[in-house]
């Protein structure tokens, strides 16, 4: 695991198994087709135009999430963020999603 494990993080907001958890995070988009240059400084300036992304309590960074691959540490070109509240993010999947980010078409989803 690199940086941003999540290793005895108190709150934890999925609890697997007791099935009420079956429902989507509404306050959290999930953006693909970024490409491999994707940083969590570029999504921050790119997202953070429409709302407030929300802060990650714990270490006092944006709560932006960026998938690599486990053995190179390449972006996937997938990430997710979250803001501060449902609204934000349903404007951000209207506002972003088939647009332009780095010179990629992006799709973002809930």
């Amino acid at each position: 695991g690199g940086p941003g494990g999540d290793r005895g993080s108190v709150t934890s907001n999925s609890s697997y198994g007791d099935g009420r958890e079956m429902e989507i995070q509404q306050d959290t988009i999930f953006v693909s087709g970024c490409g491999p240059d994707c940083s969590e400084d570029n999504m921050v300036q790119h997202f953070g135009s429409i709302g407030v992304i929300k802060t990650d309590k714990r270490t006092g960074t944006p709560k932006v999430w960026i998938y690599k691959d486990k053995n190179s540490g390449v972006p996937k070109g997938e990430a997710t963020i979250t803001f501060d509240d449902p609204e934000t993010a349903k404007a951000a999947i209207n506002w972003f999603d088939g647009k332009d980010f780095n010179g990629r078409t992006i799709k973002v989803e809930l």
